[in-house]
C-alpha cells in the first residue's frame, strides 16, 4: 500500500508498504507521478531486473534523491535492498581487485558500493555519497555487508595463495596486513598448515628460520610482527610455528652436517650450536674457477670435516685464493699435479708484489705463509694415503709448495697490543654510558684476562666460594685449551679470583636472566633475546664496537696521541704485563691465564722484557736527562743494565766535562783521560742540549786553531801540510766538535 498522509512546510509524510517515510514536497509532481515512480523502484528491487539494467534504480535516485532512495528502499523493502547493496557489493569488490587498488584507510567506503549501483557509460551521477545514510538507524548493517562481501572475496584469495605455497606480500599490500592477518583467522586450520609447510621449506632448505625472516617473507618488509591491530591468536600461531620449526632445526641440521659433505655439491651449509642459536658456515665451491682443481679441493674438504666441524674455517677462501692465482698465471694448470717448481715460484712472486690479501686487508708475510700452508695440506692429501678412492685426478709426484720454507714464522704475527694505562683510564670514566651488561663484560675482561668465548659462556654456577676474605671464585671452561685439559687429566673448569663487588653484579646478571635460561634449557648468564627476535648470546663483536665507539666520542688516545683501536684480547696481555710488573712469578701468571704448558707462559715473559727494553729507549733518556743515545750505544746494554745506566744518571756518578759516560765498569778506567781528545771523541760520551754552548764555544776556539796553523802554513809557503801530524790531530778535533754541535741542533730540530 502506497499514501500520501500529510504535507508538512517542505517534506511529505507517506505511507509505503507499512512504513512511514519523509520525502522532500515538490508542488509540480502529483502523487500518482510520484506513487508510480516507488511501483517502478519497488518492480525493480523484486524483479532483479537491476542485475541486466540498472536504469530503473537510476531513475529512481534521480526522482527521490539519494538519501529518500535509501529510505524507501531500506524501510521499505528491507530484504530486497539489503539483497541489491549486496549483490553491488560483490560488483565493487571485484572491480576493485581487478584494477589493483589499494585501501588506504580503516574501513572500505560504503558510498563506493552505490557508485557502482548507479553507474551508466550514457550519464554519470554526481553525488556526495557521505551522508547518503542519514536517514537510516542501522547503517552498520551496510558496513557489515561490505566487509563481509570484501573478507569472503579476499579470504578465497587467501587459501588459493596458501594452497599454491605463496606469500600474501601482494595482498598484504592491497588491503593492509591487518586485514589479511585476520581472513587468515577465520581458517584457523589452514593457516596452522600454511604457516608449518612454509616453516618446514626453511628447514628442506638449511635455511635458518626466524620470526624476523618470515614475516618479511610473508607479509612484506614494510610490515612490522608486532604492527598496530596484529591478532593476537595469529600471532601466537606464527611464534609457535617458528619456534617449533627452530627446534627441529637445531637438532636436524647438526645431524645432518656429514651429509653436505657431497663432492657433486657446489654449496655446503654446514651448522654448530651456539647457546640458544646456531652459527652456520656456508662455503661456495665455485669461487673456484678450475673445475677439476674445485673437485680435488672439495674432496679435501671432505675429509677435513669428517673428523672437526670448523665452522669457523677459511681454509676454502685461502685455497680459492692460491687456485685462481695459479690457474690464471699458468691456463695449463687443470689439477694439482700439474703444479711444478715454477708455477709455486711464480705464487710467492705475486703475493709478494700483492698490495692487499683476497680479503682486502694489507698483506703481511703471514699471509703468504698461510696460503701456501693451504696448498701445501692439500697436495699433500692428494698425494698421501688419505686420498678418497673417488678421485680420478693424476697424483701428484711431487709437492713444490714444500720447497718454501719461512723462518721464524712468529715473528711476523702481529702482536696483541697492551692497553696504555692512560686508556684505560679514560675507558673507566666513559665506561657508564653504555648498558650494564657491556660494563658487565669490560670489568669481567679487566679483572680477569678471560678470552672472550670464556666470558660469553660463563654458566649460572660460575661463582664459588674462596678462602680469602671479600674475594669469590669464578669459574669457567677455558675452551680453548679444553682438549688439551682432558688428555692431560685435569679438570673442564678453571677458577680465578675476583673482588665480591664483581661477584655482586655476576650475581644480578644470572637472576635477570633465568626465565631465558629456563626456556631455553640452557645454563649460560649472558643469553639475551630482543623483541621481535629469537634468543641468542651477547654479541663480543658489537662489544668491541661500542668501546671502539666511545674512544672515537672521546678522542681517547695512547702516548702518542694516535687514536685507540680495541679488541677484546688486549685485556689477556694488559692483565699479564700487569701481573708480571708487580712481580709474579711463571708458575703464578699460568694458573692465572689457565696455561697448561709452562713454555706458553714464558712467551709473555720474553715479550714484556722486549717491550720493557723498548721503552728505555734513546727517546726516554733523552726525555728525561735531555741527553742524546744512540741505538748503537744502548744496543749493548740489557734491560737491568739500562734501568742501572738510569740510576748513574739520576745519581749523576757518570758525569764528565761536557756529558755522561757510559762505559761499563767492568771494562775498567777511561783511557782517554789523559789523552788531547778526551771524551770528544770517545763512543760512551753522552752529551745534550744544554751542554751545546761549550760545544759551540770548543768549535769556535777550534776553528780559530786551525785557521792559524793554515795562516803560518801559507806564510812559509809550505803546501803539503796535510800530511803533518799537528794539521791531523787539531782538524780531527775540528771535525768531532763540528759533529757533535750537528748532532745535537739536528735533534732539536727532529731531523
Amino acid at each position: 500500500m502506497i499514501k500520501r498522509l500529510e504535507v508538512k512546510l517542505a517534506s511529505a509524510l507517506w505511507h509505503i508498504n507499512g512504513a512511514e517515510i519523509f520525502m522532500p514536497h515538490r508542488v509540480n509532481i502529483t502523487v500518482d507521478t510520484t506513487t508510480a515512480s516507488i511501483e517502478a523502484y519497488r518492480y525493480a528491487l523484486q524483479s532483479g531486473s537491476y542485475r541486466q539494467d540498472n536504469a530503473p534504480l537510476r531513475e529512481a535516485f534521480r526522482f527521490f534523491g539519494g538519501i529518500s532512495f535509501v529510505a524507501i528502499g531500506y524501510k521499505a523493502y528491507r530484504e530486497d535492498f539489503l539483497k541489491i547493496f549486496r549483490y553491488y557489493t560483490r560488483q565493487f569488490v571485484m572491480e576493485w581487485y581487478e584494477n589493483d587498488k589499494c585501501i588506504h584507510s580503516k574501513e572500505v567506503g560504503i558510498g563506493h558500493v552505490f557508485e557502482t549501483m548507479l553507474r551508466s557509460k550514457e550519464a554519470t551521477i554526481r553525488y556526495n555519497f557521505t551522508y547518503i545514510l542519514g536517514e537510516i538507524d542501522d547503517r552498520h548493517l551496510f558496513i557489515d555487508i561490505v566487509n563481509e562481501e570484501f573478507g569472503v572475496f579476499w579470504t578465497k584469495k587467501i587459501k588459493e595463495a596458501m594452497k599454491r605455497k605463496d606469500n600474501l606480500q601482494e595482498i598484504a599490500a592491497r588491503i593492509g596486513a591487518m586485514r589479511t592477518v585476520r581472513y587468515c583467522m577465520t581458517m584457523v586450520d589452514a593457516t596452522t598448515d600454511y604457516l608449518r609447510s612454509i616453516a618446514e621449506g626453511y628447514t628442506g632448505r638449511r635455511e635458518r628460520i626466524s620470526e624476523c625472516k618470515l614475516h618479511d617473507w610473508l607479509l612484506g618488509e614494510p610490515f612490522r610482527i608486532n604492527f598496530k591491530g596484529c591478532d593476537k591468536d595469529f600471532l601466537s600461531l606464527f611464534k609457535e610455528s617458528v619456534r617449533t620449526e627452530s627446534e627441529i632445526q637445531s637438532k636436524k641440521f647438526i645431524s645432518e652436517n656429514r651429509l653436505q659433505l657431497d663432492v657433486k655439491k657446489d654449496v655446503w651449509v654446514l651448522y654448530k650450536k651456539h647457546g640458544p642459536s646456531l652459527y652456520y658456515n656456508r662455503m661456495d665451491f665455485t669461487i673456484i674457477n678450475s673445475p677439476s682443481m674445485r673437485l680435488e679441493v672439495k674432496y679435501y674438504m671432505k675429509h677435513r670435516f669428517m673428523a672437526v666441524n670448523r665452522i669457523n674455517d677459511r681454509f676454502l677462501s685461502e685455497i680459492a685464493y692460491a687456485v685462481n692465482l695459479l690457474t690464471t698465471h699458468n691456463p695449463n694448470i687443470k689439477y694439482f699435479a700439474d703444479v711444478d717448481d715454477v708455477d709455486a715460484k711464480a705464487l710467492h712472486i705475486t703475493l709478494e708484489n700483492a698490495e692487499t690479501t683476497n680479503h682486502g686487508r694489507e698483506k703481511s708475510q703471514a699471509n703468504i705463509m698461510i696460503v701456501f700452508g693451504t696448498c701445501k695440506i692439500v697436495c699433500a692429501y692428494l698425494m698421501g694415503n688419505m686420498r678418497d678412492e673417488g678421485i680420478k685426478s693424476p697424483r701428484p709426484y711431487q709437492n713444490p709448495f714444500e720447497k718454501f720454507i719461512f723462518r721464524n714464522s712468529k715473528d711476523y704475527v702481529k702482536n696483541t697490543p697492551v692497553i696504555p694505562e692512560c686508556v684505560m683510564e679514560q675507558l673507566e670514566v666513559h665506561i657508564g654510558e653504555l648498558q650494564e651488561v657491556y660494563q658487565l663484560l669490560f670489568k669481567i675482561f679487566s679483572n680477569t684476562g678471560m678470552r672472550a668465548k670464556e666470558v660469553l659462556f660463563l654458566e649460572a654456577d660460575c661463582l664459588e666460594k674462596s678462602k680469602y676474605e671479600d674475594y669469590v671464585l669464578l669459574k669457567y671452561k677455558p675452551y680453548k685449551v679444553l682438549s688439551a685439559r682432558r688428555k692431560a687429566g685435569v679438570g673442564d673448569y678453571h677458577r680465578v679470583l675476583i673482588p665480591c663487588s664483581l661477584a655482586n653484579e655476576i650475581k644480578l646478571q644470572i637472576e635477570s636472566t633465568k626465565p631465558l635460561r629456563d626456556e631455553y634449557c640452557l645454563p649460560y648468564i649472558f643469553i639475551r633475546k630482543r623483541e621481535n627476535f629469537k634468543a641468542s648470546m651477547l654479541n663480543m663483536w658489537y662489544f668491541a664496537i661500542l668501546i671502539n665507539k666511545l674512544i672515537e666520542n672521546y678522542s681517547i688516545c695512547d702516548e702518542t696521541g694516535e687514536p685507540w683501536h680495541f679488541t677484546s684480547r688486549q685485556y689477556r696481555k694488559t692483565l699479564a704485563v700487569t701481573l708480571i710488573e708487580n712481580g709474579a712469578t711463571v708458575e703464578e701468571l699460568a694458573y692465572w691465564l689457565g696455561h697448561l704448558n709452562r713454555g706458553t707462559t714464558a712467551k709473555y715473559y720474553a715479550e714484556v722484557r722486549k717491550m720493557k727494553l723498548a721503552e728505555l729507549n734513546t727517546k726516554f733518556f733523552k726525555d728525561k736527562f735531555d741527553l742524546l743515545l744512540s741505538g748503537e750505544q744502548l744496543a749493548e746494554y740489557s734491560e737491568e743494565e739500562r734501568r742501572l745506566l738510569y740510576i748513574d744518571f739520576r745519581l749523576e756518578q757518570r758525569k764528565v766535562e761536557f756529558g755522561y759516560c757510559l762505559k761499563k765498569a767492568a771494562y775498567g778506567g777511561c783511557t782517554n783521560r789523559n789523552s788531547m781528545y778526551n771524551c770528544v771523541n770517545c763512543k760512551n760520551l753522552c752529551t745534550g742540549k744544554k751542554y751545546l754552548p761549550y760545544w759551540q764555544e770548543l768549535l769556535e776556539q777550534q776553528k780559530i786553531i786551525v785557521n792559524n796553523l793554515l795562516a803560518a802554513y801559507m806564510k812559509n809557503n809550505i803546501n803539503d801540510y796535510t800530511d803533518f801530524k799537528e794539521y791531523k790531530q787539531e782538524s780531527f778535533l775540528l771535525e768531532c766538535y763540528q759533529n757533535i754541535v750537528n748532532s745535537i741542533v739536528d735533534s732539536e730540530v727532529g731531523i
